[in-house]
């Protein structure tokens, strides 16, 4: 008997397993009627939803039962079921919007019209009902019907709650976007507390404008209300950012300008404008900025700040852009070595140093006064470890450019050693890494990259994550690599500027290994050499075939923008420029140059006063 009880009692755990598991599958009737919809097979898909429908009333089942009765044209029918869930969901705006929707969908445009306007003349005044309504009828589409659902409820609420953030969301939708920027510019002019959240917000809808018609709109909007209300600084620090994001610094200079004098800040906006511009070399702008400090006089709180800007910038444009221009070297020379002795050496002035050093050794061919300049500083007991840091890593450049490798190696690990994760030690890090990528040692230079570039700001994150995937995509399963060995040894004579051995060794490369899938590099090394030595239509030959050849590729969109700008640039050739920077803005909408050609674009279009 206790056999026979135990044999009925597992009998009957199967049994309640058997039924939990047939209940948690889908049923198969519902699977069956989502197909019929699928294939249009409306007839079949009704009478399923009907039997579904009697037992589950959950959403998918309702919307699918009602569409399928509307596909038929059974409007009386799915009239009756949307008045059930009606009276058995008092206050459920969704369900009475969906009767407008049959309405609508029978075709009984006066009933549909007149339904609507009461749902939303009725509506009461609160918060929660506006919203429900609203978002009844946007799930539905009847994006008008919503909008005026907000107004109507901004007029019962007035400014305790205006709906500024959900009526600028339709606005977006129906493509007014004066009138959405309108309605965020409203909302941080009554509550600066927002103008996070609204800028977030912007950005979004920024970063989706391919016609600039949203920026040119939010531009407008500020504009006018600056010179209704210039009493506010709220316009101008938004047409500041908004000047910011979309790379326009001219704009953004002229509204710091304006900001500086209303704000009483005495040039800190300026300053920080001038310093953006130089890192996205719009030197001129960035120049123009510094000197507006300089002019303040040296009792100004950024004088010295400005001075070592100027020269900087000075020094930037000098040895980067087209050609290196030596007579603006020896200026910049002349300059630093002046107002290093008057304002001594001190934390504030070691980039001034550093960048004497690098002028010298890399540029006039002065190696010992850029070393001993730099280890007179490190030898200074008054100095902090970090400016001597600093200098460390500038001298082990050097010792690299005259081909000290292991002494050069040596000062990059100390700098690494005694700062760790500080950016200092990044910077080391990194140039050890690519000190080993020069030597060949690709596997340990990856594996410093990889950890560099997760943990590091994004400038040397960028270059190390670069200098990984040229590794990553050009080391062979077994670790070797002719064409990358080559390739490391011409990028190490660029370095040195020794770009005649660098183009032996590119051109080697490209005979030897002509379908290798590293040409692509080889040629936007051969292009980046041109510019620099002034070979301009050669550069732009070089680069014309990197994206005809490789237009799939990593350096595609860098090589399409370096064209744009020979051709404004260099070649004065307007029309050529706007056609390439609107080729990289159509065929590479999510490159890091497509902001930039944008601003480029519309400048040269005469949309922008630069």
């Amino acid at each position: 008997m206790k056999n026979l009880g135990t044999i009925l009692f597992l009998l009957f755990l199967l049994t309640m397993t058997g039924f939990g598991q047939r209940s948690e599958n889908p049923s198969s009737d519902e699977q069956l009627a989502a197909q019929y919809m699928r294939d249009g097979e409306f007839e079949k898909a009704v009478v399923l939803y009907e039997e579904l429908f009697e037992k589950d009333q959950s959403p998918v089942i309702y919307n699918n039962y009602l569409q399928s009765l509307i596909e038929l044209g059974e409007f009386r029918r799915a009239e009756r079921v949307v008045e059930q869930q009606i009276a058995n969901n008092p206050g459920r705006w969704r369900f009475q919007v969906d009767l407008g929707y049959v309405f609508d969908k029978a075709g009984d445009n006066r009933k549909f019209r007149r339904y609507f306007d009461g749902l939303i003349r009725n509506l009461s005044a609160h918060p929660q009902s506006v919203n429900d309504l609203a978002n009844a009828f946007i799930f539905r589409k009847y994006f008008d019907r919503a909008l005026e659902t907000y107004l109507q409820g901004r007029s019962m609420l007035g400014n305790s709650y205006p709906f500024n953030l959900q009526i600028a969301s339709l606005y977006s939708r129906k493509g007014e976007y004066d009138k959405m920027m309108t309605e965020y510019v409203d909302l941080i002019s009554v509550d600066e507390s927002y103008i996070e959240n609204v800028q977030g917000l912007m950005q979004d809808e920024l970063n989706n404008d391919p016609d600039f018609r949203k920026s040119d709109a939010l531009r407008r909007v500020l504009l006018e209300r600056s010179q209704r209300d210039a009493s506010k600084t709220i316009y101008p620090e938004m047409l500041l950012w908004l000047s910011l994001q979309q790379k326009d610094f001219r704009m953004a200079l002229r509204q710091a300008r304006v900001l500086d004098r209303r704000m009483g800040q005495e040039g800190q906006l300026v300053i920080e404008v001038a310093k953006l511009s130089a890192a996205n070399n719009q030197f001129d702008i960035s120049r123009e900025g510094f000197q507006q400090i300089i002019n303040f006089g040296d009792l100004n709180p950024y004088y010295l700040e400005a001075r070592i800007g100027m020269l900087n910038v000075k020094y930037q444009q000098a040895t980067t852009g087209y050609g290196i221009d030596y007579d603006l070297l020896l200026e910049v020379e002349s300059e630093y070595h002046k107002a290093i002795n008057e304002m001594g050496i001190r934390t504030q002035t070691v980039t001034l140093i550093r960048n004497l050093a690098n002028l010298k050794a890399f540029y006039l061919n002065n190696t010992k006064e850029a070393a001993d300049l730099l280890q007179s500083v490190i030898e200074l007991p008054n100095v902090s470890n970090r400016v001597k840091a600093e200098c460390r890593i500038e001298l082990a450049d050097i010792l690299l450019l005259q081909g000290d490798l292991w002494d050069a190696h040596l000062l990059y690990a100390q700098v690494d050693k005694t700062f760790r994760d500080d950016p200092l030690a990044h910077e080391a890090r990194f140039k050890n890494a690519r000190l080993s990528f020069y030597m060949g040692e690709f596997k340990w230079a990856k594996a410093q990259l990889d950890v560099i570039k997760a943990a590091t700001s994004r400038l040397i994150a960028n270059d190390a994550m670069a200098l990984s995937l040229l590794i990553q995509d050009n080391l062979e399963q077994d670790g070797s690599s002719d064409p990358l060995e080559l390739f490391a040894r011409a990028e190490m004579h660029v370095f040195m500027n020794n770009f005649d051995k660098a183009l032996d060794m590119l051109d080697s490369l490209q005979i030897s290994f002509p379908s290798h899938r590293i040409m692509d590099n080889v040629l936007m090394s051969k292009a980046e050499i041109r510019i620099r030595t002034g070979e301009f239509h050669d550069a732009d030959d070089l680069l014309s075939k990197i994206t005809e050849l490789y237009s799939t590729g990593l350096l595609a969109s860098q090589a399409l923008f370096m064209r744009a700008q020979l051709y404004e640039d260099v070649f004065k050739k307007k029309d050529e420029a706007m056609r390439l920077y609107q080729q990289l803005i159509v065929d590479y909408p999510g490159s890091i140059y497509t902001i930039t050609a944008r601003n480029r674009f519309r400048y040269l279009r005469g949309d922008l006063v630069n």
